[in-house]
């Protein structure tokens, strides 16, 4: 049931690329951000609300700490969607799993192993095939807005790593309200970086609706339920393939063209992704104390 669930979420995951493409050719980013993490705010609030828990210090502290990276992050992304398209975003997205690694050696000294190394070797393949950085046939707005969601991947990076380091320590519902009510706190910094339009038009409240209640508010909690009943492992083999579901969502729905490199390039970074998570537990297992030695 738990693989099931983080497996609907990660194909509706999927759909957001395109979603959030669309609803920006009327409305600007800082504005769609305050909407949708307004109401997802408000909507976690609600159920912290309801169960009365407490928000000690150190659980504002990380939350907000845990919120920069998170506004980081989505900022980036939904600014460069204004220039790369869906399938392209979800791939550059993807990219965040293969930094962890990394970021894990820098800020807290810990080894990166061979499937890391091979599995990044894997994703720069990907990432030059999708990217094209000499080919004539990309434009200066697509590669600007590729080179903001590369910037994504490395604030999602941060979060996904102290995201392991803190959650543990607080209770889920105020650690996450802190996060989103940060990243709602900071989204009117990007008003004044272009003129501020909101297209009220019921295809632009439905999606701003299912991008905050469904997408942020209600993702957040159900995969955290189902990671309590599922491997990390597991997980993280399903959530690779969010940009396997925004690219085919993306070229059926939405008409995005995607040629042989682009399919190929995206592959090679799904590939990389699943490499890393595969090797980087079957290393912890085997680095395991075997139990009465």
């Amino acid at each position: 049931m738990a693989d099931l669930a983080l497996l609907l979420l990660t194909l509706a995951w999927g759909t957001t690329f395109l979603v959030v493409k669309n609803t920006l050719a009327g409305t600007s980013v800082g504005v769609l951000l305050i909407l949708r993490f307004g109401l997802a705010a408000g909507a976690v609030g609600a159920v912290v609300l309801a169960r009365r828990d407490r928000l000690p210090t150190a659980t504002l502290r990380a939350g907000v700490l845990l919120g920069l990276a998170m506004f980081a992050g989505f900022a980036l992304q939904t600014l460069g969607l204004r220039g790369t398209t869906p399938a392209r975003s979800a791939f550059l997205t993807g990219l965040s799993v293969l930094i962890v690694p990394f970021l894990g050696r820098v800020l807290h000294g810990r080894r990166v192993g061979p499937s890391s190394w091979a599995a990044v070797a894997l994703a720069l393949a990907g990432l030059l095939l999708l990217t094209r950085p000499f080919a004539d046939d990309i434009g200066a707005e697509v590669r600007a807005g590729d080179l903001l969601t590369v910037g994504c991947a490395v604030a999602y990076a941060f979060q996904i790593v102290y995201t392991s380091e803190w959650s543990p320590r607080h209770a889920l519902a105020p650690l996450v309200l802190v996060q989103v009510a940060t990243t709602f706190l900071l989204a009117p910094l990007l008003l004044p970086a272009e003129p501020v339009r909101l297209a009220a038009t019921a295809a632009t409240a439905g999606s701003v609706l299912y991008l905050a209640l469904a997408m942020t508010a209600g993702a957040f909690f159900v995969m955290n339920w189902a990671q309590r009943h599922t491997t990390a492992v597991r997980a993280a083999l399903i959530f690779s393939l969010e940009p396997v579901a925004a690219a085919l969502f993306s070229h059926l729905v939405g008409g995005e063209p995607l040629g042989v490199l682009d399919w190929s390039g995206g592959a090679l970074i799904v590939l990389g992704v699943i490499l890393g998570e595969v090797g980087g537990a079957l290393a912890s297992r085997a680095a395991a104390p075997v139990p009465g030695t």
